[in-house]
């Protein structure tokens, strides 16, 4: 009885190793049960592959990773061995065993890329390896144009934001509430102008019916000169009926005729010929009309800075005040009227001031860089005479202030 039992408990740990040998074998991918075949490849780097890796053929595992290890034959080489499970899976010679990325963590795998041919690889056959690029490198390249556009629009945003600003500066915001204040002071005149036209319209609702009553006497009247109408309209009809025995081609093709000799004396006068055609074509008159305009300019504005040149005044009359001045830059700059912009300037410093400095508290912080000099203005206009005005008030706090421009390309001061 013993004896038996000593079989059993044998047989029942044999069975158990069994099981355990094909559990852990089956646990690391191998079954036991199943044959397989072995082929290898090799590598330069296998980018993180493991023992036990999937073996795909268009996204089916056919199989795992077996064995890792250093090649013997060629050093420096990375030789992966690996079995295909499935029986009907043929290997043709040419195929790619491909590392690639299955997941975003770097989990690796093999793939083969099958090569047209009908030549079969057999067991521990030697396939040709290849390793593509980690997915995050390839995100990485994917993603790059878009990062330069994303950069590229961002610069772009900067410039419009920092037009934006320019556009609405101090002066322009205040432009703005005045054209506002316009806006709303024209809407409240078209409001008055639509109360007048309904009283208006009420006052003279009257007259219209009048002049309907009127209308109605005009109708029944033309229909007490019903006859006399129909002798008009008949009247009207031997007009049309003699109208039309009236030779009309003939009239048309005289008036074609006329028409077609203003064309040719268009496309003479087009072409420069004549009189009235080297009037319209030759620039001669236009610029002798220029040349008229530019002198009758200059002697204006020698008029304006040299009145007493044409005007005498007498000693006695205050009514009227005359800018003049000897100074012959000033003479320039008045001359130039219009095509730069005075500032009236309260102060020049070698370095940007500070927001708190107590003169710009009270005159302003706009300024103008010249050179390594920083120009503070308080006003400025295409106009000399809003800034001599504006020059007397503050030249009562600040005697040092100074009308600046720029005269022949070069930025002077004003000897006012």
């Amino acid at each position: 009885m013993k004896s038996k039992a000593y079989i059993r408990v044998g047989i029942l740990f044999l069975a158990t190793l069994i099981i355990a040998f094909w559990g852990l074998n089956y646990l690391k991918g191998k079954d036991i049960l199943r044959s397989e075949k072995s082929f290898y490849s090799l590598y330069d780097k296998i980018g993180g592959l493991t023992k036990s890796s999937p073996v795909t053929i268009n996204g089916f595992q056919v199989g795992q990773v077996r064995d890792i290890q250093l090649s013997e034959k060629k050093p420096g080489k990375i030789e992966v061995k690996f079995s295909i499970s499935h029986k009907s899976i043929k290997i043709t010679k040419g195929s790619l065993a491909r590392i690639y990325s299955i997941d975003l963590m770097g989990t690796k795998g093999i793939a083969l890329d099958m090569a047209s041919g009908t030549s079969i690889c057999q067991p521990n056959d030697t396939l040709t390896g290849s390793i593509e690029g980690e997915l995050l490198d390839q995100v990485n390249a994917q993603m790059l144009p878009l990062k330069a556009k994303v950069e590229s629009l961002m610069s772009s945003m900067d410039s419009v934001l920092m037009g934006i600003q320019l556009v609405f500066n101090e002066s322009n915001r205040n432009n703005l509430a005045e054209s506002f204040s316009s806006i709303n002071q024209t809407l409240n005149n078209l409001e008055s102008a639509s109360r007048f036209l309904n009283v208006y319209v009420k006052d003279e609702s009257l007259k219209v019916s009048s002049v309907l009553s009127r209308a109605d006497t005009l109708s029944q009247d033309l229909l007490k000169q019903k006859e006399g109408l129909e002798a008009i309209i008949a009247n009207i009809r031997k007009f049309s009926d003699t109208l039309n025995n009236a030779p009309v081609i003939q009239t048309f093709a005289s008036f074609r005729q006329v028409l077609d000799n203003v064309h040719q004396i268009t496309a003479k006068i087009s072409a420069g010929e004549g009189s009235l055609g080297k009037l319209l074509i030759n620039d001669s008159l236009y610029n002798a009309i220029l040349v008229t305009d530019a002198s009758l300019n200059r002697l204006i504005e020698d008029i304006r800075i040299h009145p007493s040149k044409y005007i005498r005044l007498s000693l006695t009359d205050k009514s009227k005040s005359v800018y003049t001045s000897n100074d012959s830059e000033l003479a320039k700059a008045l001359a130039g009227e219009g095509t730069s912009e005075y500032y009236l300037c309260v102060l020049q410093s070698p370095t940007p001031l500070s927001p708190d400095n107590e003169i710009l508290q009270q005159t302003g912080r706009d300024f103008i860089q010249v050179g390594s000099l920083y120009y503070y203005y308080t006003y400025r206009s295409l106009k000399i005479e809003p800034c001599l005005k504006k020059l007397e008030k503050i030249r009562k706090k600040t005697p040092s202030a100074g009308i600046f421009t720029w005269v022949s390309g070069k930025w002077k001061r004003l000897a006012i």
